[in-house]
């Protein structure tokens, strides 16, 4: 159980630029947050981890109607939200599945906090000692994937996220496909990040008109000299 009583951001109480539009100075109440949670751990097979929060006098960024610039506004109603997380490994052999499952929900009537409802990361991967235990492997493939929401956007000039609710982005799946190993002293790491970008389409962001990164290679040596 939980109780925090918190002061909003900065930037949204304060804040001078050369820019006219954008000069403020806010005098808003402390956002209230109330939360209860639990977490239920099974041997090895399930973590499940719930937590349910109401919070009060949320202060959030968005475009002013009037203006269309972004600016900072304070909730007049309580937000409900709740977010169950499921975390398992599955073992078979050498083999083994490791899923992260995390479902949310949001009453909001003002729609100023939006979150994927669904949002997974799942692993299925190969581990085992080689050349009479000589050498430790690890390989596999990740796949990240959260379903379309209205995706907050992003705004330079404050470098601030605000609330957008006109387009929804994601629904797109990342795979990336990683080689972990160990000799001795030495760790050797090699991942293709997000291999699957070329082939499911170009129509992935971070936020709305900011791509998410596409295909790269990254590469990483450890090699401890003990003397």
């Amino acid at each position: 159980i939980n109780h925090s009583s918190k002061a909003p951001n900065y930037n949204t109480l304060l804040y001078q630029s050369d820019y006219l539009n954008y000069n403020w100075q806010n005098n808003f109440n402390n956002i209230e947050t109330q939360q209860v949670g639990f977490k239920l751990k099974y041997k090895e097979l399930a973590n499940i981890t719930v937590d349910y929060s109401t919070i009060s006098d949320y202060v959030y960024f968005k475009k002013d109607e009037t203006t269309q610039q972004v600016r900072p506004f304070q909730n007049n109603q309580t937000i409900n939200y709740l977010r169950v997380k499921l975390e398992n490994e599955i073992k078979f052999g050498k083999f083994a599945l490791n899923n992260t499952v995390m479902y949310q929900n949001v009453k909001d009537d003002n729609n100023v906090l939006n979150v994927p409802e669904l949002n997974t990361r799942n692993t299925l991967y190969f581990s085992s000692h080689i050349f009479k235990k000589a050498l430790f492997m690890q390989t596999g493939v990740t796949i990240n994937y959260f379903n379309r929401y209205f995706m907050d956007a992003y705004s330079p000039l404050l470098a601030e996220f605000y609330v957008q609710n006109e387009r929804e982005f994601g629904s797109f799946s990342r795979l990336d496909f990683f080689l972990n190993s160990k000799v001795r002293q030495t760790r050797i790491y090699f991942k293709l990040e997000h291999f699957n970008s070329s082939f499911t389409g170009y129509n992935y962001y971070s936020a709305p008109t900011y791509p998410y990164r596409d295909f790269a290679i990254r590469f990483g040596l450890v090699w401890n000299i003990f003397l």
